[in-house]
């Protein structure tokens, strides 16, 4: 936040000010935003790593990460199926060739290798 307003021309003392007294007053939160970024991008498909990956680039605290975010969650190995259905229909994959194109679509997705391994290898119930 305290960039954003640099780029718009504040100065820096004053927005890490700003910042710092809407932090304390509960305006802004850290851990809302990631709460907030982790549900929005959970639901269009995205993986946890990938998920992982953006918090960091936003600046977010480790320690807040690793409450908002829980990568062994299983409930993101039913979101790699589902990714994967939505991609590619109910059927699994046959053969090599389209087991790795599918796989390595949930990759770019952001899922681990054993949610991928999951989703192009179970029937989905």
């Amino acid at each position: 936040m305290i960039e954003r307003l640099g780029t718009r021309g504040y100065e820096p003392d004053e927005a890490r000010s700003v910042v710092a007294q809407l932090a304390a007053e509960n305006w802004v939160s850290d851990k809302r935003y990631g709460d907030s970024r982790v549900r929005s991008r959970a639901l269009q498909g995205v993986g946890p790593l990938r998920i992982l990956v953006e918090l960091r680039a936003k600046g977010l605290a480790p320690e807040t990460i690793a409450a908002v975010l829980d990568c062994r969650d299983p409930l993101w190995n039913e979101r790699a199926c589902r990714a994967r259905v939505k991609r590619f229909g109910e059927a699994l994959p046959e053969g090599v060739t389209e087991r790795a194109r599918q796989s390595r679509f949930l990759q770019t997705r952001g899922f681990s290798f054993e949610q991928i391994t999951q989703a192009v290898s179970t029937p989905r119930t």
